[in-house]
Order: C-alpha cells, then sequence, then structure tokens
C-alpha cells in the first residue's frame, strides 16, 4: 500500500470513530449499528465491526468491497453489511452510510405522515423520507435492493419497526444528518401530542443541505461538546472547515 494511500485510510478511521462517538453520545447509535465510508477511489469501504463501535479501535475496523466481502481485518463484519455496499455500488454521491436503530426515528417511521418538514431539522429532509415497509434485519442481496428502491434518490429511509439508513458525501455530514433526523423525529413525536405538525415553506433548504458536505458549525462543537476534542483543536477544525467553503475569506 502507497504511503499516501495508508494516511487516507489512517484519516478515515479516525474520523469513523470520532462520529461513531458523537453519534453513541446523542443517542443515535448503539451497540448494533454500524456505520461506514467510501475509501475515495476505490470500490472498497471502511465499517465498524459486528459489535458496539465505540468499543473498536483503529485495528478494528475492516475494509469491505462492494459485494459485501471483507478485503481487510480481522473482525467479523456486520451481518447487514449489504446495506452499505449496494448503496456505495448505487450511487456515487454517497461516501458515508449509516445503519441504526434510533427510538423517535422508529416512531415516525411507523406514522401515516412519516417525517413532517415542520421545523428546521425536518426541513433537510424535505424532500421526503421514504419509508421501506420489511422490518426484517436486511442481510440479503434481495432486501437490500428493495430497500435501495424504496430509497430512491433521497438520502435517507426509514425502515419500518426497525431503524433508519442515512446516506450522506462525508462522514461529518452523515453523522449530522442522522442526529437532526432523529431530533426532528422526537419534536414530532411530542408536538404530535397536542397538535398536528404543519409543513414550512421550502425557503432556505437548498443551503441547509449544501452545509452537510461541511458541518463547520455543528462538528466541531460536538466534539468539544463530547470531549473528543479540546477546545483549540475543535477551533482549529472549524477554521479548517471554513476554509473549504470560502478559500479566499479564512487564514489558517
Amino acid at each position: 500500500m502507497a504511503k499516501k494511500d495508508h494516511k487516507t485510510i489512517q484519516d478515515l478511521k479516525r474520523r469513523l470513530l470520532e462520529a461513531i462517538r458523537i453519534l453513541s453520545a446523542e443517542g443515535v447509535l448503539d451497540g448494533s449499528g454500524h456505520l461506514s465510508a467510501k475509501i475515495p477511489g476505490t470500490e472498497t469501504f471502511i465499517i465498524n465491526p459486528r459489535y458496539a463501535g465505540v468499543l473498536a479501535e483503529p485495528d478494528d475496523l475492516c475494509v469491505v468491497d462492494f459485494s459485501a466481502k471483507r478485503v481487510a481485518g480481522s473482525e467479523p463484519i456486520p451481518l447487514e453489511t449489504v446495506i452499505h455496499s449496494i448503496i456505495y455500488k448505487s450511487r456515487a454521491d454517497i461516501g458515508s452510510v449509516l445503519h441504526c436503530h434510533p427510538r423517535f426515528s422508529i416512531l415516525v417511521g411507523l406514522q401515516e405522515s412519516s417525517l413532517i418538514p415542520f421545523n428546521r431539522d425536518a426541513r433537510l429532509f424535505a424532500d421526503g423520507v421514504p419509508v421501506f415497509p420489511n422490518s426484517a434485519g436486511i442481510n440479503s442481496e434481495k432486501l437490500a435492493a428493495q430497500m435501495l428502491e424504496a430509497m430512491g434518490d433521497h438520502y435517507a429511509v426509514f425502515l419500518k419497526g426497525h431503524g433508519i439508513v442515512v446516506s450522506e458525501q462525508t462522514i461529518e455530514g452523515n453523522a449530522v444528518s442522522a442526529i437532526r433526523l432523529e431530533r426532528a423525529a422526537r419534536d414530532q413525536i411530542l408536538l404530535s401530542s397536542f397538535s398536528q405538525p404543519k409543513p414550512l415553506s421550502d425557503g432556505g433548504r437548498s443551503r441547509l443541505r449544501s452545509r452537510m458536505d461541511h458541518p463547520y458549525r455543528i462538528w466541531p462543537y460536538l466534539l468539544y461538546q463530547h470531549g473528543i476534542k479540546s477546545k483549540k483543536d475543535a477551533r482549529k477544525l472549524t477554521r479548517s472547515m471554513l476554509k473549504q467553503i470560502w478559500p479566499d475569506e479564512i487564514e489558517l
């Protein structure tokens, strides 16, 4: 393996484990979920092993190809790894995939209305979050293909009575999307107890979605809030992310 490729993989592993820690701390990911990241320029991706991701070290993470076969690493891979492989194989715009079982998202996936874009978090998904009606574990190509068909060109899909699948271009954007989806689901359940949620206008949604590539506000904050990075390092990361958006305005 070339030195540059090794550095890329190590960086992806670090970022993946940071995201797993944040998702777990936020109550989105539990011991049975899994997060992955595509290795750029390849038909492979990195995924946490078949146990709680927060317990994994970098060397425990596995490299898997687009046929859902492990090609590097010694730990067992998740039984539903095919969720990740089929999305990467079919969606060139996706660089990270998450499958997990957050409670409020599961409840909203059971509602006839599904997710309503009634607040800032939900408006990120104003183009809809489809519902895959089969609650079985997605551990076969057939079920994965059916899930993919239900998902279409959306970034997330509810697995009815089971969980969610969320995808984005980056690890950080994916984690933030999943957190915001669960927050939106929680707020919808709370609001539904005394009022009917009504959708907001679509204004500003494109700006919200574009920020998922570089979530410069919330991601460094979450890393600092959960003790993963120091204030100094979180500030440095913020400026680095801002530099990617406005290269002529930010000095590092």
